[in-house]
């Protein structure tokens, strides 16, 4: 066989593995986005909260008649998105202000990323001061993030609760603790936060803390977030304190802020 020959079969026999190869990811990835989808298919399904009860919850929803709103939120998701590069992440989202909850962005940001079919939102109260959580959820709250973080017998699945939207699920503060700066900043948080995200490939996951000038609760949990988002009340601080709180959550993580009028 001449030299031609030889280096025209040999670079048929790379052509092929490299075939082979690429045919083998593409198998794999499909494999793995079908497993993806059975199984948030397969999610317990709660029940679901009516349009009138959305409403009243004031809760985002595909075909709500504000649709100015619902944009905003999509809009907030679209600028995470573009930043994170994933659908895998996990957001923080405190107030800059005090006595100014931020419960109301955090959860319905996490509901506009549950309107997608193919993901999944968790949404973590991280927030044991002021705490109005259970108006999100379908049943009554037996444990929550505390009993977790203080009690190691109690396992992860105790603590996740279904809200009346499809897809997203809440873990509850639990009540209030003097020590939540300390399980905040504990090992066991920090797994916590670690499998919650692994749990599902495509799972968007808020953290919603105490205010930035309440605590230091918000400042430690920064640390576990991808991106972090902070909530300004319309007229109520001065440039000097929204400065502060973006030194607070890091610059590198801080992702935008949130005017609330």
């Amino acid at each position: 066989m001449d030299t031609r020959k030889e280096k025209n079969l040999t670079q048929l026999m790379d052509d092929v593995d490299a075939l082979v190869e690429a045919s083998d990811h593409l198998v794999k990835s499909a494999v793995m986005e079908h497993r993806k989808r059975e199984k948030i298919k397969n999610m317990e399904m709660p029940q679901l909260w009516t349009q009138d009860e959305l409403y009243e919850k004031k809760i985002v929803f595909t075909g709500m008649r504000q649709r100015d709103v619902l944009n905003a939120f999509r809009e907030v998701r679209i600028k995470l998105l573009s930043r994170h590069h994933s659908d895998n992440m996990v957001v923080l989202v405190s107030s800059v202000a005090m006595g100014v909850p931020s419960s109301y962005f955090s959860f319905n940001l996490a509901a506009t990323f549950a309107l997608d079919q193919h993901k999944t939102a968790l949404f973590v109260d991280c927030n044991p001061y002021n705490s109005d959580v259970d108006k999100y959820v379908t049943c009554d709250i037996t444990a929550g993030l505390s009993s977790y973080l203080t009690d190691y017998t109690v396992p992860l699945k105790n603590i996740i609760y279904p809200s009346g939207v499809e897809r997203l699920r809440v873990i509850p503060s639990g009540g209030a603790s003097e020590s939540a700066a300390e399980f905040f900043n504990s090992k066991r948080m920090e797994v916590l936060v670690a499998e919650i995200k692994s749990r599902y490939p495509d799972r968007f996951i808020v953290l919603d803390a105490p205010s930035i000038q309440q605590s230091t609760e918000a400042r430690i949990l920064a640390k576990y977030c991808d991106h972090a988002l902070l909530v300004v009340p319309f007229g109520k601080v001065v440039a000097d304190e929204v400065l502060s709180a973006v030194d607070a959550v890091g610059k590198e993580k801080f992702a935008g802020l949130v005017f609330n009028h």
